[in-house]
């Protein structure tokens, strides 16, 4: 009877640390997941390429319909004199109401500062990721983007 209760002790054991190990495993791969630094360095460059992506696209979206011309108006035809005089006029009246409606010379200029800007900042971020990525895969600076998570 001793043997077959210390034979039950001994797989009660064995059971806690297989649950343990398990438990541990599991606790592991939930740090993993939620360590956005580690994320990160493993997947910065394509968090980079996607967000440029789209960064391009919306500004390409944005430029196409700017720059796209409205035309609403049906083609008149010009039988005298008048009616070019009329129609300069209203012409010369468009042009002014769309320079009004594009706004002063300094938001323009800072619409142009705020995007030089942004591109030259996207570029050091660029430089620094891949300076961190050929950083991890040579060795230097501990676990970087080369390095499996971990280990």
């Amino acid at each position: 009877m001793g043997q077959g209760a210390a034979e039950a002790q001994r797989e009660r054991e064995l059971s806690k640390q297989a649950l343990a190990a398990r438990v541990s495993a599991l606790e592991a791969r939930v740090r993993a997941s939620l360590d956005w630094r580690a994320r990160l360095r493993r997947d910065g460059l394509r968090y980079l390429v996607i967000g440029t992506a789209v960064v391009v696209v919306a500004g390409t979206v944005i430029v196409m319909r700017l720059r796209r011309p409205h035309r609403q108006e049906a083609e008149v035809a010009v039988s005298s004199l008048d009616d070019i005089a009329t129609q300069l006029a209203e012409i010369r009246t468009e042009l002014a109401r769309r320079r009004r409606a594009s706004g002063p010379l300094w938001r323009a200029l800072a619409t142009r500062a705020t995007a030089a800007a942004a591109a030259g900042a996207g570029g050091v971020v660029a430089r620094r990721v891949m300076e961190r990525y050929e950083g991890g895969e040579t060795g230097e600076g501990g676990e970087g983007a080369g390095a499996p998570p971990g280990g």
